[in-house]
């Protein structure tokens, strides 16, 4: 009898451990199958970019992929990217903010306060696009008004036009402000991420000056200078140090 319960026993455990190993064989394949399908839509979209096209959406997808793949700091490009193009671009936003989120460097990033948090907020929505074309019409506006107000009769109450060329005015010089400040944005090549899995900061452009940090990759840095081989960044906390110029990527390409 108990030989029967033992030889049952074995037998389920055997059947446990079949499944198991079938599951685990299923999910590797799986797991196979889908890095094989990312890889295939990574080199597709890659010579697209390298056939001159430039799109939001493309890089995201770009971006999606390297994260797929294990390459985190390749990923932070291309969201970044995706974003410099269309800085509403809410699904590229989400993807970078997990990104940074899984960063063993995600406490760099410091929390903006309301006001900043809302005037960002406000900035992303509009587009260089956008704010370009809002400008052009506000300044035909104001055109307008101005042509209205020099066009009146003698005597003729003026204070309509005059209130509503202040107030397009206004609007045409916080549009005008917010524009050079996205335009800065765009242009600016000092926004960097980490490719590498880690990189060591120095005082200096050198291994033999005082070690400051180590930093991980997919962490954004902004670069100040360059000196040959190495770069002076700026961490996310205020930190700056020196590392290899070759352990980052810059976001501009």
């Amino acid at each position: 009898m108990n030989i029967t319960k033992v030889l049952r026993f074995s037998g389920l455990l055997l059947l446990i451990l079949a499944l198991s190993f079938e599951a685990a064989a299923q999910e590797q394949k799986e797991e196979a199958i889908s890095s094989a399908e990312y890889t295939r839509t990574l080199d597709n979209l890659l010579k697209q970019e390298s056939a001159g096209i430039v799109n939001a959406d493309m890089y995201n997808q770009i971006g999606l992929s390297y994260y797929h793949q294990g390459y985190t700091g390749k990923a932070v490009v291309y969201f970044l990217r995706a974003l410099r193009l269309n800085s509403n671009h809410g699904e590229a936003k989400n993807n970078l903010d997990f990104a940074i989120s899984r960063s063993p460097d995600k406490d760099m990033y410091s929390q903006p306060s309301f006001l900043s948090s809302v005037f960002q907020k406000v900035f992303n929505f509009f587009t260089l696009n956008s704010l370009a074309f809002i400008t052009l019409l506000l300044l035909f506006v104001s055109v307008l008004c101005l042509h209205w107000l020099m066009h009146l009769s003698a005597g003729q109450d003026k204070a309509v036009p005059v209130m509503w060329l202040i107030i397009v005015g206004f609007i045409l010089l916080l549009s005008t402000v917010l524009l050079a400040f996205k335009y800065r944005d765009f242009r600016s090549d000092r926004t960097a991420v980490i490719t590498d899995r880690e990189a060591e900061g120095f005082s200096g452009p050198g291994e033999e000056f005082g070690k400051l940090f180590t930093i991980h990759e997919g962490l954004v840095i902004h670069i100040s200078r360059v000196d040959k081989d190495w770069a002076l960044i700026t961490l996310p906390n205020g930190g700056a140090g020196w590392v290899l110029a070759s352990s980052l990527e810059r976001v501009k390409n």
